[in-house]
């Protein structure tokens, strides 16, 4: 539950941007938001935003053979879908988010338009793109005319969910029981459960992984499957630096965006780097050696021109990118680059190994990007939402095609479903006993709803450190300090002492 003086947080730090009704760049109506709700939203920042065991091993991809799919992204509708409806008959009202492999994004309208022909009911559905899906979730949340089912709001849950006085989307364990709530993943379970009740289910993970294109390793010298550790891959780079100056060998964004935190994470938990441990200001753990060492690294990484520059813009697709063009050996994300690669590239797709991330002293993480599906109290449907939400997932047969659709870019919620294909592809089998026990989130150690970590992912403050050390040129230890007071003081607005 939020404490302190929000009115003091308000005048401080909002009431410029609210004047002007955006928030970085994104709109939000001032007629549907009330101060009060304007304050606890855009305190978030979120009225814009939002592994190897293999003991040695890695996988060779196989030839793919895609399915029929568009080979660009097209773009992504922000209006309602039109769909012809029918006096009499009940509509729901669906919004998902648009991820960046458009197979995924098709299986999800075909199988709601399914369910609604199924049962009798009309859809009207709006699609939105990643950084536009928190704020359209939370104005329908606070001109209490919400969607009745979203995808997309996994930095959310603790949001809305958190304070028993102000829970704006239902439980969902009745759904869970029809679809087999042991099989899902223990950690999306834990992820979602408040006070002993799961509020949302992802419809799958981006699992960050390494995108490693193979020649580069080959020309010098080098075993992928004795690429295991951040040291490894660091001096991997190092020669492959020496043998094309022009490059930058690991593509890892560093601007403030999702990704952005995302690297800091990849590097930092490995060295022994965390969040809390608990709700309170006070079992806060980021201000340490481990951070100060971490983000030393880093800088020393780019000044080393391992890393560029062009890394601190604020673009969750230069890492991608530095991989789909070869200007970075490899890059570590969940495998939609990859999907991008088969789609339209299929040479680098055949050139590149997908293997687990780097690991440190402090052992093996993976970063697990969460894409909740969930439904809204102020929804007139919820009986039709929980039925279709029901309905995505319980068709294990239909729900493991659309796995494979995404060409290893999603990651099963079941754990059914992840057997299924570690028993038949070699590529899988790797991603399941290398991320055994490994998948993290942005709370770690936690590992639980936090209201204030939501907003510090939300606000990409995690981020801050880069730009304060490379661009600002603070001192590193000074650089950690700042992000740290960021941190604590969303931790003490929250929970207080």
């Amino acid at each position: 539950m939020v404490k302190g003086n929000m009115d003091s947080t308000y005048q401080k730090l909002f009431i410029p941007l609210y004047r002007n009704k955006q928030y970085w760049g994104f709109v939000l109506s001032e007629e549907k938001v009330s101060r009060r709700s304007w304050v606890k939203y855009a305190g978030a920042g979120v009225v814009v935003v939002a592994a190897a065991a293999g003991a040695g091993y890695y996988a060779t991809l196989p030839k793919p053979t895609p399915t029929p799919t568009p080979t660009t992204p097209t773009p992504t509708p922000t209006t309602p879908t039109p769909t012809p409806t029918t006096p009499g008959r009940r509509k729901i009202r669906a919004l998902y988010m648009s991820t960046y492999a458009p197979a995924l994004n098709d299986w999800l309208k075909a199988r709601t338009y399914e369910w609604a022909a199924k049962k009798g009911v009309d859809v009207e559905m709006s699609v939105a793109s990643y950084m536009e899906i928190l704020p359209k979730i939370l104005t329908g949340v606070e001109s209490k005319d919400p969607p009745d089912i979203a995808l997309g709001a996994g930095t959310l849950v603790a949001l809305m969910a958190e304070d028993p006085k102000a829970r704006n989307i239902v439980p969902i364990d009745d759904v869970l029981n029809e679809i087999g709530k042991d099989d899902v993943l223990d950690e999306i379970r834990k992820w979602y459960t408040i006070d002993g009740k799961v509020y949302g289910i992802d419809l799958f993970l981006f699992v960050n992984l390494v995108h490693l294109i193979k020649p580069f390793a080959d020309e010098v010298g080098r075993k992928p499957e004795n690429l295991k550790t951040i040291d490894d891959y660091v001096e991997f780079a190092r020669e492959v630096k020496k043998k094309h100056p022009e490059m930058y060998p690991m593509g890892y964004t560093l601007g403030k965006c999702y990704d952005g935190c995302e690297t800091w994470m990849m590097f930092w938990w490995p060295y022994g780097g965390k969040l809390t441990t608990g709700r309170s200001a006070a079992d806060l753990k980021y201000k340490s050696k481990e951070s100060y060492d971490t983000l030393q690294k880093i800088v020393g990484y780019v000044n080393e021109g391992l890393i560029s520059t062009e890394m601190l813009r604020a673009d969750e697709m230069l890492n991608n990118n530095a991989y789909l063009t070869r200007t970075a050996a490899w890059c570590c994300e969940g495998p939609t680059p990859f999907y991008a690669a088969v789609t339209r590239n299929p040479k680098l797709a055949s050139e590149t190994l997908l293997l687990p991330a780097p690991k440190g002293p402090a052992g093996l993480f993976h970063w697990a990007s969460k894409e909740a599906m969930v439904i809204f109290k102020d929804s007139k449907n919820i009986d039709l939402a929980k039925d279709l939400l029901a309905y995505i997932f319980k068709d294990r047969k239909a729900y493991s095609d659309f796995i494979g659709s995404g060409y290893y870019a999603a990651f099963p919620v079941f754990k059914s479903t992840l057997e299924e294909y570690a028993k038949k592809d070699p590529i899988w089998a790797m991603v399941a006993e290398g991320t055994k026990g490994t998948l993290t989130d942005y709370t770690y150690p936690l590992m639980e709803p936090c209201g204030a970590a939501d907003e510090v992912m939300s606000k990409f403050i995690f981020a801050d450190a880069f730009a304060d050390a490379l661009v600002d040129k603070k001192p590193v230890e000074q650089a950690v300090d700042n992000t740290y007071n960021k941190i604590r003081e969303i931790f003490l607005r929250y929970y207080g002492k």
